[in-house]
Order: C-alpha cells, then structure tokens, then sequence
C-alpha cells in the first residue's frame, strides 16, 4: 500500500511543503536546507470575536418578499431581501496562521542528495541532504499525546543552527532563556465595512524549546546551536478561545497551559515521544488498506509521477492508493486526534492573515464534503469536532431563525466561523437556509453506520430544531402544496422573462429542487429517529403529512434533465460548478435506480453539464466521481477521478479550487470509496450492502479491507480479474446483513446460512461476527 510523497528538489512554495497536524495544530513542512521553515496553524487562531448580527427585516417584509417571488418578480424580491436581510457585518473574517518556526543553518554551501518525504502511516516528514561530507536528516511531527510539535536534525559532524519563531504581525518573540523562545500576540483588526468593528480580538502564544548536545548562547530573538551533532526543537501552541462558548474567553491562562504542555514533552525523551506518536496514528491510519496489485513507483517523487500522470506518460494505479490514503491521512490530521473544532476550506493548514475565502466554513457543499468521507472510510474519530460543532451552531441558529425570519428551530446559512455566526452573508444570493437540514445528514451517517442508539439521543434534539425550521419556512404555494421562498440552488442563476416579456436572470426564487430534496432526506430520517426512541410521535406525523404536500422531482421538457428550479429554467451557465439538484443522487440517496425515469434524467443532467465545460474546480470534480459511482458507471467515475488528479492536484497533493481548498481531497476519497462500497439502497436499519458497483476495467485486481457499511458492517473485499473473489462483513452488533449480488458479484457461497431474495443475499449475523462469503 503505498503511503509515502516524497521530492527530490526544494523549492519555497507552500503548495509543495508538507502537512503535518494533530487536528488542533497544523504544521506546513517546507525542507528547506539552508533555512527549515515549518508554518504552523492552531485551529482557533481567526481575527474577529463573537458579535451580534444585525438586520432589518420584519414580518412584513417578508410577507411581501414572498408575495413578489410567487409572482415570478424575482428581481424586485432579491432587491428587498438585500436590504434587510443581509447580516451586518455582511461577512465573517479570516482563519490566520500563527507564524513560522524557522531553524537557519549558517552553513550555506551548496547540498545535494535532497529527499523530502511524508511518511502518511507515521504522520512524520523527513529531510535528508548533503553538504560537503556533512549528512543531515530531520524528522519532524505533531504529537496527539503532547500536543506539540517536535523537530529533530542530526548530522554526521558538527553544524551551527539559529531558531526561532516569526509573525509578520500582531506578535513579538523574546528569548526567555539561552534554550526557550516566547512568541506572544493579540489578532488587531481594522474598522472595515463589510468585516465590521475592528480592534484587539483572540490572544495568542507559543513556547519554542532547544534542546541539544551542542552549545546554546541567545540573541534576545534567537537561539544559537554552535558545535552540535543533534538539535530538538519543541513547540507548543495556544489560544485563549473557548470552545464551549465558540469566543474568545480572557479568563483562559493560555500562558500557563504552554508551560504545562511543555514541561510534559521534554520530560520524555524523543524515541518514546515519536514512537507513541506513530502507534496513537496508526489505531486510525491502519483500518483501512487499498490496493490495486499494480506497479508502485515510490521510486519516482510525487510532482514528476503527477507530471507523467498529466501527460499520459505512464500507468500509475499505485498513484490513487497514494491520493486516497492522503486524503485519510488529511482528515485525521485535521479533524480527528486533539481537534475541537471541525476541519475549514483549508483543514487547518493556511498561509498568512488573510486566505481564500478566509478558510472559513462554507455550508452550501463544502464543509459538508469535508465529512463525506469520515463514517465509510472508517474514520468516525474524526465526526468528534462536527458533532460539538453542530451542537453550537444549532444554538446559535435559533435566535437567527426567530428574528430574522419569525421561525422555530435553528439556522444557518451559506458561511459561518469559530464564533457562531448564522445570518447570510455576503449578498442576498447567499441566503441558504437549508444549510442547516444538510449538515444535519452529515451528523444522521454518524448514527446510521455505528447503529448506536446512543449517538441516536445525543443528535436527535439537533434534527428536530432543523425540523421545526423548516415545518415553520415552508410556506403554502397557492397550488394545494408547499414550498420554499426564498429558496436558491446554490451560486447558479437562470434565466426568465418578466411580466414586460424582458430577458432578466436571477438566483432568487421559492422552490428550488435541492430543497426538497434535503427536506426529504432530513423529515424521513427523523421520523425514523421518532420511532426509534419512541419520541415525538405527533410531530413524525406531521412530517409525514408534509412530505405529501411537497413537490416531487421533475423532468425537463426542454433536455430530459431534472429540473433545477421550480420552472423549467435555462441556466445562466450551464458549466456551472455546483449541481445541487443532483444531491439527491449523492449525498442524498432518492435518485436511484428503483426510478428509471429519473435515474435516466440524473444521467443526462451530469452529462450535459459536463459536456458543458462543468466540473471546473477540484471539489466539484470530485462530486463528479460520487455521481458516476452512484450511477454505478465505473467508467466515468474512473475517467474523473483521473482528472481530478492530473488537473486539479498540487505537487503535494493538496485538493486545487483553485488555488487549495481541501474538500475536492476528501471528496475524492469519498469517491473512491462509493465506486468500492455502498450502502444507501434500502430504509435505515435495513440498507442493503453492495460490494463493487462502480469499479472500472483498469482496476482488474484489488483488495480493501476496513471500509465501512450503513449498519456498522465491516468489509473486506479481494477481487481478481474485474469480479469480487470473497468479501468478509463483520458486524458489530446483532444484525441481518443485506448484500446486493451484482454482475461483479456471481454465485455466492459462504458456510453460514443465508437466503437469497429478488438478488440479495440476507444473512443472519451476531454481534462480532464475521460472514466469510466467496463468490463463483
């Protein structure tokens, strides 16, 4: 399995160092010979604190919003919403980097032998190079245990180094003692229009510790290694954020945790600190295995197997085990170990004060994404920081959901921070209130594939809020049914003529298709979950008499696609990267092939907006391969899997929007799992399990084990020759396996009794049982 990037040159440029972390902090590992530059990210550090949103809105603006939309008077309406129900500020701030740590070696003749390395079973990065006769190598990681960084450089003869730690602003850094470094901050903002009230925001600090068989002098801003043959540098990290009130707390002695969490590292020594750091990282990282049985090529550094991959040049399978175990690797770095808070557009890695889009949490696709790949993948540690998150956010969102649209329940809209922020943002075009309903689905799969009734307990309360939103939004449409307004199918626009018979576009409208389809994902789940605990028996009912009055998925007359809006529009850009109509394929579960007629639909709907010019940025390409996977089309998933890598993938690997955003990573794992295992087919707590639905020619021969199942099935799959050779499911409770048989599949036999009905092969399985099944 192959699990190591590796360069054989330097060059400084963020998008080709590697990535370190332990969910809280992130470490960019650069390699650099003459000056080793580690940035470093600390998962609270954002310029900004917690404020109350305004707005303007009343009741009867919105009565009239309503009424205009209804009328088809799109422009009038979107031009009412922005005046009064746009939040002020209009927009979140930024997640920041915390500075650099940088250890410059004097000596600057010239090196050779460069390797840089990831080890992404280890989570250790390495450098090695040679000056003169002088053999140097560093290992650098971020312990979950200590929650610190630690870096080591030996050479085989003596060398001078300086350390230190930078910040281009709002920070100082003074050397306390001859071996320890104190970088201290405060995040200043300035007044601006649309980020609102400036001034002095989140408190900040590190403590950087030398330890060496070398001589230590200080200049005031740097240690001084002269005459060493190894040098340790620890770093520890902090905030005075709150996680439980999701704001700056000043009462929080950030100074005393650094000096806690130091004096617990360099009490141990290095070996016991890196070998517990690689055995806590491989209880996650070593679930799972993938395999293709195809030539490795570890041989060749990662940029220049990407560069023959780009240019058709060689056959690389041994290139998606690589980017799907990076793609794990990312999420437990980010999202699993010590992280409190869930993983942004960037993770946790970012460059400088004011990133793309602020690696902020983007709720229409995005951060949803980021989360696809944690229950299948067999990841569940990493749901930790989303479940807490949705328990914030939920309660936060119920005070924006009262006075901003008079409703019940909780909300959020297209973009949120570490500080609770619900309101829309940025424009009117980016209200979304069923952003919320979606992260809900996300926090569902947590209960569908543990089948714990105690996770069921713990999130039902933040369904039902969501729930209680949408029963209280929707509106009558004056047809006998229901719908949504204001709606959007997120950032895509259409065009329509008004009552003048003038061509005019707009994004605002009531009923757009997505809509329905979350609120249908979201009501039937939690009617499940009502009957489960035996709670709120009258509101599933309601529910259900709701659903009955939604509007069900239509077809275009005009293409034969599913129709995005509530009228068969034309898109303003049929290239457009979101396909938000086609979330009931994936994530959602509605389209499928019990439907033919809408199963056909989907397909020319993907392909036309292909076809196009679509799937322009990473993330949206690997939404792509989920689609085609779905559709059980290996062949295609294949196709954009492969582009998704050959054109939207850094020289690290990092996920290209452009530039990094990181859920086009974990939306390609995400995809690669889908084209391997399903288990969406089927009601909750008796989805059906199919093994291979999607695996594309060029992958004959293969192995995974680890993946997970809906149910909490464990499984192993061998296949030779494009069809399964055996699977093994091991449950972890009592528990009927349901196993779809396939034309990858044929004839099953397994020593256990089992059934087989209309194509599923249904099998009786106790708590720890494994089902051994071969197939001929």
């Amino acid at each position: 399995m192959s699990t190591v990037l590796w360069h054989e040159d330097y060059e400084r440029d963020w998008m080709r160092a590697f990535p370190l972390g332990n969910g809280r902090i992130g470490a960019m590992l650069y390699g650099d010979p003459y000056e080793e530059t580690i940035e470093i990210n600390e998962e609270s550090l954002w310029s900004g604190r917690q404020i109350k949103e305004k707005y303007s809105s009343s009741p009867e603006m919105l009565a009239k919003i309503r009424r205009l939309l209804l009328e088809e008077c799109y422009e009038e309406a979107a031009e009412l919403f922005g005046k009064g129900f746009v939040s002020t500020p209009e927009r979140v701030r930024f997640f920041e980097s915390m500075g650099e740590v940088r250890i410059e070696f004097p000596d600057k003749r010239r090196y050779e032998n460069y390797r840089k390395e990831l080890e992404l079973s280890e989570a250790v990065g390495r450098v090695s190079y040679k000056k003169g006769k002088t053999e140097f190598i560093s290992e650098t990681f971020v312990s979950e245990k200590y929650d610190a960084l630690v870096y080591k450089i030996t050479a085989s003869s003596e060398f001078d180094c300086h350390v230190t730690m930078e910040r281009g602003q709002d920070a100082y850094t003074s050397a306390l003692r001859s071996n320890l470094l104190f970088m201290n901050g405060r995040v200043t903002s300035y007044d601006e229009e649309i980020y609102g009230e400036g001034g002095e925001g989140m408190s900040f600090g590190a403590n950087i510790f030398v330890r060496t068989d070398g001589k230590l002098l200080n200049d005031k801003k740097h240690i001084i290694v002269h005459d060493a043959t190894w040098v340790i540098v620890y770093g520890v990290f902090e905030t005075n954020y709150n996680v439980e009130k999701y704001d700056i707390d000043e009462s929080v002695d950030y100074r005393a945790v650094l000096r806690r969490k130091l004096d617990a590292v360099t009490a141990v020594d290095y070996e016991t600190v890196k070998a517990e750091h690689i055995a806590a990282h491989k209880a996650v990282f070593d679930k799972v295995s993938f395999r293709l049985n195809a030539p490795t090529y570890d041989d060749i550094p990662v940029d220049w197997r990407l560069y023959f991959l780009q240019r058709q040049r060689q056959e690389d399978l041994d290139m998606y085990e690589l980017y799907y175990n990076f793609g794990r690797y990312l999420l437990i770095e980010s999202s699993g170990k010590n992280a409190t808070l869930p993983a942004n557009l960037q993770g946790i890695w970012c460059n400088g004060y004011r990133p793309e889009w602020g690696s902020d949490y983007h709720t229409n696709i995005n951060l949803q994404m980021n989360y696809w790949p944690a229950e299948p993948a067999n990841m569940a540690e990493a749901m930790r920081p989303f479940i807490h998150f949705m328990k914030m956010i939920s309660s936060f969102g119920r005070q924006t959901a009262k006075e901003l649209l008079g409703c019940s329940g909780w909300v959020i809209n297209h973009t949120t921070d570490v500080f609770g922020r619900t309101g829309p943002h940025d424009s009117a075009h980016c209200f979304f209130p069923m952003a919320g309903p979606w992260l809900c689905l996300n926090l569902w799969e947590r209960y569908e594939f543990s089948g714990d009734r105690a996770v069921l307990s713990e999130i039902y309360p933040i369904l039902k809020g969501s729930c209680e939103f949408v029963c209280d939004y929707l509106i009558e449409d004056g047809k006998g049914g229901l719908t949504t307004a204001p709606s959007n199918s997120p950032e895509n626009w259409f065009y329509y003529y008004d009552k003048n018979g003038v061509k005019k576009s707009s994004m605002f409208t009531y009923g757009a298709t997505m809509d329905f389809e979350i609120i249908r994902a979201l009501f039937t789940r939690t009617v499940h979950a009502c009957r489960v605990l035996g709670v709120d028996e009258d509101f599933a009912a309601c529910m259900e008499s709701i659903m009955s009055r939604l509007p069900g998925l239509r077809v275009s007359e005009r293409y034969g696609t599913v129709c995005e809006w509530s009228g068969d529009y034309e898109e303003v850009e049929p290239n457009h990267r979101h396909v938000s109509h086609m979330f009931a394929l994936y994530p959602g579960d509605e389209i499928n092939e019990t439907n033919p007629e809408i199963y056909e639909a989907a397909k020319k709907t993907i392909a036309r907006r292909l076809a196009k010019g679509g799937g322009s940025t990473g993330w949206s390409r690997a939404w792509t391969v989920n689609f085609y996977a779905r559709l059980k089309d290996g062949e295609n998933a294949w196709t954009h899997l492969q582009k998704l890598i050959t054109d939207f993938t850094a020289n690290n690997l990092f996920d290209i929007h452009p530039p990094f955003q990181i859920d086009g990573n974990f939306g390609g794992v995400a995809g690669i799992n889908e084209m391997l295992l399903q288990s969406h087919l089927g009601e909750p707590g008796k989805r059906i399990v199919e093994i291979l639905p999607a695996l594309p020619d060029a992958w004959k021969s293969g192995s995974v084990s680890g993946m997970k199942a809906r149910g909490n099935f464990t499984v192993d799959i061998v296949w030779n020759e494009g069809r399964a050779a055996k699977t093994a499911v091991t449950s972890a409770h009592d528990n009927v396996l349901r196993l779809k048989l396939n034309g990858r599949t044929g004839k099953p036999v397994a020593e256990k009794e089992f059934t087989v009905e209309n194509g599923v092969l249904m099998m009786k399985l106790a708590a720890g049982e494994t089902a051994e099944i071969e197939f001929q």
